[in-house]
């Protein structure tokens, strides 16, 4: 493995690591919003290899430190990582049903370091927005159609999240049009998660994580438009975005996973006094 990779990989690894520690890790169900279950036990969405990402208007240029980007994503979920669901996927009018992941994150570059004709840039998150849809022949949306853009933020949408400031994207270039990079971003729930679409046992959800790895060239990533709600049956939470000469596409290959709150200090405190109190009942008892 190159020192490169070890640094793209290392950096994501960091922030996705130092996210996760003040949140606990939950584990879903699925749901139809019928009263429907479709999926138990689900540790992660496993979102398509063929996930578009673009940063809008930068052209492939070297990135600028301190420089503000547009990163735009959107995929459909191909498996519930823990479960199965035969359904996922299918042809709504013979039932089947889709989960999409759409997101616009705003990036900071932190720093760049040249590494041959190429270089190596780092990225935090200073805003942006994530959103979950649940798509079928009942929501009226349209399949998800990568070339064209269409039907990846229809139908119902059940969980907005406002990433959290930080995470760590780094991409390594050797040249132009060819680069590798991987990302780690974490969001906090706006609101509530339908809970007729998803849920967890552990508790309310209150946020996401998303990693990915990026590649360049595009490939079987490469589309027209990103937010492209031809229905609009739900409201339209991004606006569309057609893709540019001026416009870096990435092929993006994402997994997100749910947290559930972590107990404050208090509660933690209270936890360990009523510990203690069973300990010192015991005790009395075994003397008895």
């Amino acid at each position: 493995m190159s020192r490169v990779t070890h640094l793209v990989r290392a950096l994501a690894l960091a922030g996705v690591t130092s996210a996760l520690a003040a949140s606990a890790f939950a584990t879903v169900t699925v749901k139809d919003g019928l009263g429907n279950t479709l999926a138990t036990g689900v540790t992660a969405f496993d979102e398509n290899e063929t996930g578009s990402g673009v940063l809008k208007g930068t052209g492939g240029a070297v990135p600028i430190v301190g420089a503000l980007q547009d990163y735009l994503y959107q995929a459909n979920v191909v498996s519930f990582t823990g479960a199965t669901a035969p359904a996922l996927n299918g042809s709504f009018a013979a039932g089947g049903y889709e989960v999409t992941v759409s997101a616009h994150v705003q990036l900071q570059v932190t720093s760049v370091t040249s590494v041959g004709a190429g270089y190596v840039a780092t990225f935090k998150a200073v805003g942006g927005t994530a959103a979950l849809y649940y798509d079928s022949k009942v929501e009226g949306g349209v399949k998800s159609d990568t070339a064209s853009g269409n039907g990846f933020d229809d139908g119902h949408l059940f969980g907005i999240f406002n990433v959290m400031p930080g995470g760590v994207s780094a991409f390594y270039s050797p040249s132009a049009g060819v680069g590798i990079g991987t990302a780690g971003f974490n969001f906090q729930v706006l609101g509530a998660v339908d809970s007729n679409y998803l849920t967890s046992s552990s508790g309310p959800i209150t946020g996401m994580n998303f990693t990915s790895n990026q590649s360049l060239p595009v490939g079987t990533s490469a589309t027209t438009s990103f937010h492209n709600n031809v229905s609009n049956n739900f409201g339209d939470l991004f606006p569309t975005f057609a893709v540019g000469n001026n416009d870096l596409l990435l092929k993006v290959d994402g997994s997100t996973t749910f947290t559930t709150a972590v107990p404050e200090p208090s509660s933690y405190s209270l936890l360990l006094a009523g510990l203690g109190v069973f300990g010192f009942l015991a005790r009395r008892r075994r003397r008895a």
